[in-house]
C-alpha cells in the first residue's frame, strides 16, 4: 500500500459516521470488485476522452445500484477525476487496515500441519486476545510441511511453534556440540 491509499482510506474513515464505517468497508469491496471484474465500466471510467457527463452518469448510476454513502460516492468520483481508480483496491485494504484499528481487531494467519478443531482454533484465539488485548480475527493455512505445530503471523511478528522448526533447532543444537 502506498502513502496515497492511506490518505484516501483515512479521510474516508473520517468522513462516515463512526455506526458507517463496517457500510463503508462494504461498499468499498463491492466497488473494487466491479472495477476489477467489469474491464468496460473501469475503460469508461478511466478514458479521459470520454466526456465527464458520461462519467459522471456512471458514477450516479454504480452509487445508486449499489447505495453508496456519500462520503464513498465522492472518494469514487475523487480517484475517476484523478485518474487514480488504479488504487481502488489499496485504497480497499488500507481502509480495512483503519477500520481494524478503529474496531480493535487485528487479523492473525496461522499456518497448521493439520486442520484444527474448533477447540484448538478457540484456544489459540483467547491465547493471542489475551496477549493483544484486542480482538482476534483469524485465518488458517494448512501447511503439511509443518510437520507438527502451528506458525502464527500477525502483523510483521512470526511465532513459529511448529514440529519443522523444533527439529531444525534440535539439528543446529547437535552440530554445535
Amino acid at each position: 500500500m502506498n502513502v496515497v491509499s492511506r490518505r484516501y482510506a483515512r479521510a474516508l474513515i473520517e468522513g462516515l459516521p463512526a455506526d458507517r464505517s463496517a457500510a463503508g468497508l462494504d461498499q468499498l469491496r463491492q466497488l473494487s470488485d466491479i472495477v476489477a471484474r467489469e474491464p468496460g465500466a473501469r475503460k469508461l471510467l478511466m478514458n479521459p476522452s470520454v466526456p465527464q457527463d458520461r462519467r459522471d452518469a456512471l458514477i450516479a448510476s454504480l452509487a445508486a445500484a449499489l447505495s453508496l454513502d456519500p462520503p464513498v460516492r465522492n472518494l469514487l468520483a475523487m480517484l475517476v477525476d484523478r485518474r487514480r481508480l488504479d488504487i481502488l483496491g489499496e485504497v480497499r485494504d488500507a481502509y480495512q487496515d483503519a477500520f481494524d484499528v478503529r474496531s480493535g481487531t487485528v487479523r492473525v494467519r496461522v499456518a497448521s500441519a493439520a486442520p484444527l478443531g474448533e477447540g484448538e482454533r478457540q484456544q489459540i484465539t483467547d491465547r493471542l486476545e489475551t496477549a493483544t488485548g484486542k480482538r482476534v480475527l483469524m485465518e488458517v493455512d494448512l501447511d503439511p510441511s509443518l510437520i507438527g505445530g502451528i506458525v502464527v503471523r500477525l502483523g510483521g511478528t512470526v511465532m513459529d511453534a511448529s514440529l519443522r522448526q523444533q527439529l531444525a533447532g534440535f539439528g543446529r543444537h547437535l552440530r554445535a556440540h
